[in-house]
Protein backbone atom coordinates (compact mmCIF):
# COMPACT_ATOMS: atom_id res chain seq x y z
CA UNK A 1 0.00 0.00 0.00
CA UNK A 2 2.44 2.50 0.98
CA UNK A 3 4.69 1.54 -2.56
CA UNK A 4 1.39 2.83 -4.46
CA UNK A 5 0.71 5.94 -2.71
CA UNK A 6 4.23 6.73 -3.20
CA UNK A 7 3.80 6.03 -6.45
CA UNK A 8 0.83 8.60 -6.48
CA UNK A 9 3.13 11.19 -4.82
CA UNK A 10 5.04 10.91 -7.47
CA UNK A 11 3.18 11.54 -10.16
CA UNK A 12 1.35 14.32 -9.03
CA UNK A 13 4.80 15.86 -8.31
CA UNK A 14 6.00 14.81 -11.68
CA UNK A 15 2.50 16.61 -13.35
CA UNK A 16 2.74 19.44 -11.27
CA UNK A 17 6.58 19.99 -12.44
CA UNK A 18 5.58 19.52 -16.31
CA UNK A 19 2.96 22.18 -16.03
CA UNK A 20 5.18 24.95 -14.12
CA UNK A 21 7.94 24.12 -17.15
CA UNK A 22 5.58 24.59 -19.43
CA UNK A 23 4.07 27.86 -18.36
CA UNK A 24 7.24 28.97 -17.27
CA UNK A 25 8.45 28.48 -21.05
CA UNK A 26 5.44 30.37 -22.33
CA UNK A 27 6.54 33.59 -20.01
CA UNK A 28 8.43 35.66 -22.19
CA UNK A 29 6.04 36.11 -24.90
CA UNK A 30 3.76 38.02 -23.13
CA UNK A 31 0.13 37.35 -23.20
CA UNK A 32 -1.91 38.03 -25.86
CA UNK A 33 -5.55 39.14 -25.54
CA UNK A 34 -9.07 37.28 -25.70
CA UNK A 35 -10.78 36.35 -28.78
CA UNK A 36 -13.98 38.26 -29.06
CA UNK A 37 -16.94 36.00 -27.82
CA UNK A 38 -18.91 33.74 -30.59
CA UNK A 39 -22.64 34.75 -30.56
CA UNK A 40 -24.57 32.38 -29.36
CA UNK A 41 -21.72 30.92 -26.81
CA UNK A 42 -23.84 32.37 -23.37
CA UNK A 43 -24.40 29.15 -21.82
CA UNK A 44 -21.17 27.20 -22.54
CA UNK A 45 -19.87 27.21 -18.97
CA UNK A 46 -16.48 26.56 -18.56
CA UNK A 47 -14.33 24.54 -15.97
CA UNK A 48 -11.59 25.46 -13.79
CA UNK A 49 -8.02 23.15 -14.19
CA UNK A 50 -8.14 22.67 -10.48
CA UNK A 51 -11.69 21.43 -10.85
CA UNK A 52 -10.17 18.57 -13.30
CA UNK A 53 -7.44 17.80 -12.05
CA UNK A 54 -8.79 17.14 -8.20
CA UNK A 55 -11.64 14.95 -9.79
CA UNK A 56 -8.80 13.07 -11.51
CA UNK A 57 -6.66 12.79 -8.03
CA UNK A 58 -9.83 11.71 -6.27
CA UNK A 59 -10.19 9.28 -8.56
CA UNK A 60 -7.28 8.18 -8.74
CA UNK A 61 -6.84 7.89 -5.28
CA UNK A 62 -10.03 6.12 -4.81
CA UNK A 63 -8.80 2.98 -7.33
CA UNK A 64 -5.37 2.52 -5.19
CA UNK A 65 -7.67 2.55 -1.92
CA UNK A 66 -10.37 -0.15 -3.30
CA UNK A 67 -7.45 -2.43 -3.79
Amino acid sequence: MASSMALVVLMFVAVIMVGTTLSAAQGGSGLTPAPSPDVGAGFSLPVSAAVVASSLLLSLLALVNKN
